[in-house]
């Protein structure tokens, strides 16, 4: 969404596309994908892959290969879209429980330099013995954790809604019901394509004045650590 408020397109240092879709809406589109079982696109999820333990799903490019330098090398993937649910819930105290479990997840499946911030000695003393104990508990752990509380959660009169167990903002993800709902049409890419009527709101939130962009060195922190390459 910023990079079409934004840049009319792509952000050129962040190049990657998310799409957001309320909880039925996304795991209608999952089954829909999986229904077509297409020879070159498929759905990577927790329920597709015995490895995968993100609260989201990717539908990959299989005509691709990619390395990541971030994370272990547990597998090979290909290029890819994060497609997010959206929950609406009114108990705001899963926001911070998801948040931690994601933190957990996060130290449970990425190399031991990543755990080092160098930001305190005693912090980076604290997550790298939560590293070592982490090493004998599989990251899909979290999956089921966080799962639950969106089950728990589920309500027929929600005040809130946003992405729960996937982001690291915490609050700043919440936001009041039906803030996605209402859609309007904004370029892409010399495309016409849906975004929020509240894009303001949404994007005041999670970025204050989204329409200067951030520093060079920021924009060097965003970019992405991955190579891809096509299978010959």
């Amino acid at each position: 969404m910023l990079g079409a408020i934004r840049h009319k397109g792509m952000i050129p240092w962040d190049d990657d596309i998310d799409i957001s879709l309320y909880r039925e809406d996304y795991e209608r589109l999952l089954k829909i994908i999986e229904k077509e079982n297409h020879p070159r696109y498929k759905v990577l999820s927790y329920d597709t892959s015995s490895w995968y333990f993100h609260n989201f799903a990717s539908i990959l490019d299989t005509s691709t290969v990619i390395e990541d330098h971030v994370k272990y090398k547990r597998h090979d993937t290909s290029l890819f879209i994060d497609v997010f649910p959206i929950d609406r819930f009114t108990d705001l105290s899963i926001v911070d429980k998801s948040y931690k479990y994601v933190a957990l997840r996060q130290l449970a499946y990425i190399k031991k330099s990543r755990a080092v911030h160098g930001d305190s000695k005693l912090k980076d003393f604290l997550r790298l013995c939560s590293w070592y104990a982490l090493r004998v508990v599989n990251p899909r752990y979290f999956y089921k954790k966080i799962d639950q509380l969106v089950k728990n959660a589920s309500t027929s009169t929600p005040q809130y809604e946003g992405g729960i167990g996937i982001g690291k903002e915490g609050m700043k993800e919440v936001f009041p019901v039906d803030t996605f709902k209402e859609l309007i049409l904004t370029e892409f890419e010399g495309r016409m394509l849906p975004v929020p009527k509240k894009y303001d709101q949404f994007l005041t939130q999670m970025y204050g004045d989204y329409m200067t962009p951030p520093s060079k060195e920021m924009q060097e922190w965003y970019s992405h650590s991955i190579k891809a390459y096509r299978k010959s």
